[in-house]
């Protein structure tokens, strides 16, 4: 896995549970940093977390991450908000999985980003980048109240004017999402990222949509459901024809490394996309949260971390 080290330069808090951290590569520069883009930070032994950049530096060798402290997450966020300026650790090579569609000018797509409380960081980048194209845009950034709205003065810093809304739920109520997204023009695309529940209900105000696309990226795993059990399944390797079993209690991915064969891997939930392998055989039972439901009905691609197979075999292209 592609990592350089990094020293954190700069730690502010954003609001009472939520601080920016600013990290500066020692040697050489970050590529791929985009809107949209999200960095690996390696905190300790199989500690991993994944957070989205919001900012960072022309040169390529600093970059800025946002991260909400949760008290009953996994310990993520709680080491991240344990660092102090100095420390230096291992940061992957940002991947983009969110990515905002480029247009030529003539047929840019109106444009809605909607955030839902620590969710904002990845929008906040795409907002600089449709100002600085000069697009036709509006962002909604929802919290529960306005102490809680870490990212909103690095909206304001954006200068958009109306085009920005901050919705704090306990002084304005609950937002009306399908007015939102009814009004916009014929073809408008929506980018949105936040809490499951908000998602969910921008996509099921979608239907009132002419035309257009709803992108977004979820930034923790998808609730328990009844995915059913797990039953033992084997994986042809097809660059060897190596089989393998993969049996009810072990992951696709944790087999694949108990048998030295490379695979990137981060969130180990299915988000990040670090583990994506591409399938040449056999059905998948996806149990990710990143694919699109058309992606996964393809069946040529599965994150090893958590989906499985719903025949007896695979042959992925290994």
């Amino acid at each position: 896995m592609d990592t350089r080290i990094a020293r954190l330069v700069g730690k502010t808090a954003l609001s009472p549970d939520t601080a920016d951290f600013s990290f500066e590569v020692i040697e050489g520069r970050f590529s791929g940093l985009e809107p949209g883009a999200h960095v690996d930070v390696h905190l300790g032994q199989d500690l991993v977390r994944q957070y989205s950049i919001w900012n960072w530096s022309q040169d390529g060798r600093q970059l800025n991450i946002a991260v909400k402290q949760e008290a009953n997450g996994r310990g993520g966020s709680r080491a991240m908000h344990a660092l102090q300026c100095g420390d230096e650790i291992a940061l992957g090579t940002p991947r983009n999985n969110f990515r905002l569609q480029t247009n030529t000018h003539a047929d840019a797509k109106y444009v809605t980003l909607i955030a839902g409380g620590i969710g904002a960081t990845p929008l906040v980048a795409m907002a600089r980048e449709l100002a600085n194209a000069r697009r036709d845009f509006q962002v909604y950034y929802l919290v529960r109240s306005q102490n809680l709205a870490a990212m909103d003065q690095q909206f304001r810093a954006l200068d958009l004017g109306d085009c920005y809304h901050l919705h704090c739920d306990d002084t304005d109520g609950q937002l009306d999402l399908a007015e939102v997204l009814r009004s916009m023009p014929m073809g408008s695309d929506v980018y949105t990222c936040g809490p499951e529940q908000m998602l969910n209900a921008v996509l099921e105000a979608g239907s009132v949509m002419r035309g257009g696309t709803i992108h977004f990226e979820r930034f923790a795993a998808l609730p328990d459901t009844d995915t059913g059990r797990n039953d033992s399944f084997d994986i042809e390797i097809q660059s060897t024809g190596a089989m393998l079993r993969v049996s009810a209690e072990e992951s696709l991915l944790d087999v694949l490394r108990a048998n030295g064969i490379a695979v990137d891997f981060g969130c180990s939930e299915g988000l990040c996309g670090a583990c994506l392998v591409d399938v040449l055989d056999g059905d998948v039972d996806h149990r990710d949260g990143i694919l699109t439901p058309e992606e996964q009905a393809t069946n040529r691609y599965l994150c090893t971390c958590v989906s499985r197979a719903k025949g007896d075999k695979l042959v992925l292209n290994l």
